[in-house]
């Protein structure tokens, strides 16, 4: 215990005991309010042990758990998306071979039909060559006999007009 006494400026003073009796009566150790304080720590820690850090830490594990299947079902799309893009090239690829073979076959009609259409003009046209040869041969006999009509005419006519003359 602390005995006081009056300092000659009307301080009280405690006169000095020891290290612990030496300290203001606030800083004094005193083991009862010591047990008690530990024992209300303890309850305290235990408290909120269950009460707050039990919950939070459930929680913070839940998020992990949340943001892990998160990932995975992010993973999961991306591979979808990764195949549906390579199935979507495989049927592009496939339409363009289909367009490339459809329009072989178009060209090789448009070739063969192109092919028929010449090989009848140059029928028609070789067909109209022959009726043409056939009746230019057929005026130049026409006109060689008018000729020849025309020659005897005017050698006629010359033979009368020169046995007139003479």
């Amino acid at each position: 215990m602390i005995v006081w006494r009056a300092a000659s400026f009307g301080l009280l003073v405690a006169e000095p005991k020891g290290f612990i009796e030496s300290l203001p009566a606030p800083m004094q150790l005193n083991w009862r309010e010591l047990v008690v304080v530990t024992l209300l720590v303890t309850i305290l820690y235990f408290f909120l042990k269950s009460s707050f850090f039990n919950p939070l830490v459930a929680l913070m594990d839940q998020r992990e758990k949340d943001m892990n299947s998160g990932a995975e079902a992010k993973a999961m799309a991306a591979a979808m998306i990764e195949q549906r893009q390579a199935e979507y090239q495989s049927k592009l690829r496939d339409l363009r071979n289909q367009a490339f073979g459809h329009r072989k076959v178009l060209a090789d009609a448009a070739s063969k039909e192109k092919q028929a259409l010449l090989d009848v003009t140059r029928v028609q046209a070789q067909a109209q060559r022959g009726a043409a040869l056939a009746q230019l041969s057929t005026q130049t006999a026409a006109a060689k006999i008018e000729l020849m009509a025309q020659v005897d005419i005017l050698a006629e006519s010359m033979a009368q007009q020169l046995l007139k003359q003479a």
